[in-house]
């Protein structure tokens, strides 16, 4: 069975004092998913999946953390296709969503941002949300814990 690799990337940034994930909805369906394509030569998974952010969703971004990979099979032409696709969390640096060069308007309907905790209702696939719940996990062990008011003393 041939095989593919790709990268992709999970954005998240604060928008209006929430957590909120940079999604695509591809030209044609009618689906919400995350950026990401194909490795081209030369390319760390990485930085393909930087680029595939970027030329997506119209961000500039720079690394955080590998959030690892998700594998499935499909079919293509009658051929039966083993993907793996390696993700990444990406913080934001640059660029707007949404804002992408013409030709990407062949790939991409749209971009755009939602709230994080919209993810596993609003993304198409099961590996993506899975990847994005990761990611969620990641960012919430980071966090500083919520204070509580004790007023004990």
């Amino acid at each position: 069975m041939p095989r593919e690799a790709s990268a992709g990337g999970v954005v998240v940034s604060e928008r209006e004092g929430a957590p909120a994930l940079a999604v695509i909805r591809p030209r044609g369906r009618m689906v919400w998913a995350l950026p990401k394509g194909h490795v081209d030569q030369g390319e760390t998974f990485d930085q393909a999946a930087a680029r595939e952010v970027r030329e997506e969703t119209g961000l500039e971004v720079e690394l955080d953390a590998p959030l690892g990979s998700i594998e499935y099979v499909y079919q293509f032409r009658g051929k039966k296709i083993f993907k793996q696709v390696h993700f990444f969390l990406f913080r934001v640096v640059g660029g707007q969503i949404d804002n992408l060069d013409p030709k990407m308007r062949l790939e991409v309907e749209e971009a755009r941002w939602i709230a994080l905790g919209d993810a596993q209702q609003l993304l198409a696939y099961r590996g993506e949300r899975q990847v994005v719940s990761r990611a969620a996990g990641l960012l919430e062990a980071r966090s500083p814990a919520p204070r509580t008011g004790s007023g004990g003393g």
